[in-house]
């Protein structure tokens, strides 16, 4: 088994409609058997080499923790490092996202200003590089991309097509305004059917309950709950105050549209300095700390427990609860958003399934499946 593991989907279709999703996780609980029995150097080691995507905000809440739980503090030096190396890897997350992820997406080669500016997301942006993945993405400076918070201008700009972008996101269009996509929208956990919405910010209100799903349920980590219900996390969750992702969930009502939109937006302003991601941390007494942060794909959590009798403080427990698993619950965003959806052409099912899954941007491989049941 590969140590990423890999996200399993499977639809079944009755009476022409998704009757059921399942959601399959095999990826492997890597804190449990690899982070155990460690020194604190020995983890802060390993961890950057056992994530190969958003490695580098598993390090930082790593060492978040880790610090908490030895030293029963971290100080205000270590959190801005963490926010730092976050927002570096947010940074370039988005930019190959937006400028080669999405062309390929809808047929296209990604041109060449587009690979040159993803690649020097790979280093410190400097305002050049900046500007560059700016143009290569918007066709204007980020300044000018969010000054677009009215739904119409925004359309304009969608289907002037100046960039691969502006072009996918024209081509969800159709996928967001068919009627196989009316399905309940996540939002404020007193909206009926959906799933709240988590984001950094809601953390420190939430962390006493997480923390304690945390100490009281072995499977937490496979299966994450915020006081007992599914929760979705990422960019559309830290942008649900923007106003054109408003205006975009206004006419999207299966969140698909509006996901892209909020990562763009997103994106922006990461390039016009105007974002820094939620980074935090706990100690909760006796060796043991949680951590967060809210990374590329959303918010994640490292809770560790340290043997303080040891001189060498080795770990003795380690929980990591990653994006994907808040976004692929069993009664998460995805499935709300599948169940009951009409069957007219099987294609025409994958398709949406596998844009759904897109949007939620698992940190692991996903293979859709469809059977009749």
């Amino acid at each position: 088994m590969a140590i990423e593991g890999a996200l399993h989907v499977s639809l079944q279709v009755a009476h022409a409609t998704v009757a059921s999703v399942r959601v399959r996780s095999t990826r492997p609980d890597v804190a449990r058997t690899l982070l155990v029995g460690r020194t604190r150097a020995q983890v802060a080691a390993a961890v950057p080499l056992l994530f190969s995507i958003c490695g580098r905000s598993q390090a930082a809440a790593s060492a978040l923790a880790c610090a908490a739980a030895v030293d029963g503090t971290v100080g205000l030096a270590g959190l801005a490092s963490a926010r730092a190396a976050v927002a570096a890897e947010m940074l370039r997350e988005a930019a190959w996202r937006t400028l080669l992820d999405m062309p390929r997406a809808i047929g296209e080669s990604p041109h060449d200003d587009a690979v040159a500016a993803a690649r020097r997301a790979l280093a410190p942006a400097d305002g050049g590089a900046r500007h560059a993945l700016a143009r290569a993405a918007f066709g204007v400076d980020a300044a000018a991309f969010l000054a677009l918070d009215d739904v119409d201008a925004f359309e304009r700009w969608c289907d002037r097509g100046a960039t691969a972008a502006a072009r996918f996101v024209r081509d969800l269009r159709r996928d967001a305004d068919a009627p196989h996509a009316r399905a309940p929208r996540p939002g404020a956990a007193t909206e009926g059917d959906a799933v709240p919405w988590l984001a950094g910010c809601d953390v420190p209100a939430a962390l006493p309950a997480l923390v304690a799903s945390l100490e009281r349920e072995p499977d937490f980590a496979q299966c994450p709950h915020w006081d007992g219900s599914a929760a979705e996390t990422g960019a559309l969750a830290r942008q649900r105050g923007d106003a054109l992702v408003q205006a975009v969930l206004a006419r999207d009502a299966g969140c698909l549209r509006a996901r892209f939109v909020a990562r763009l937006r997103e994106l922006a302003r990461l390039l016009a300095g105007d974002f820094e991601p939620d980074v935090g941390v706990r100690a909760l007494g006796d060796g043991a700390a949680v951590a967060w942060v809210d990374n590329a794909r959303g918010v994640l959590l490292h809770r560790v427990q340290v043997d303080a009798a040891r001189d060498d403080a080795r770990v003795a427990g380690y929980t990591i609860v990653a994006p994907t698993e808040w976004n692929f619950h069993p009664e998460g965003a995805l499935v709300r958003a599948l169940v009951g959806s009409p069957v007219a052409d099987p294609d025409v099912l994958r398709r949406r399934a596998t844009r759904l899954i897109h949007s939620l941007d698992p940190c692991v491989a996903c293979e859709v499946t469809i059977d009749d049941a």
